[in-house]
């Protein structure tokens, strides 16, 4: 599975945890600031409970991202570009 799955699939889940305490509170008549903070701890306890294995592949994901050599076609154009400007300028 990609990293950037991996990424998503954690996001919607944690974004599950607060939503669905959040509505089902305001559902009851709880006000809204109520229900937001109560929801945001009762997501992040969920979020802490459940999801362990899918933190560690966030985290895991986001090394690979971090260190994984970056392709950038355009920089290394100007680079040759810049490189064969120089070692014209040395020849004259």
């Amino acid at each position: 599975m990609s990293p950037w799955r991996k990424i998503l699939i954690f996001t919607i889940l944690r974004l599950a945890f607060l939503i669905v305490p959040f509505v089902v509170l305001m559902l009851l008549g709880i006000p809204w600031w109520a229900s937001a903070l109560i929801a945001t701890v009762v997501g992040l306890c969920l979020s802490y409970l459940f999801l362990h294995r899918q933190r560690s592949e966030v985290s895991e994901a986001i090394e690979e991202i971090r260190l994984s050599p970056k392709k950038d076609a355009d920089n290394d154009l100007e680079n040759e570009v810049l490189d064969r400007e120089e070692s014209e300028a040395k020849k004259r």
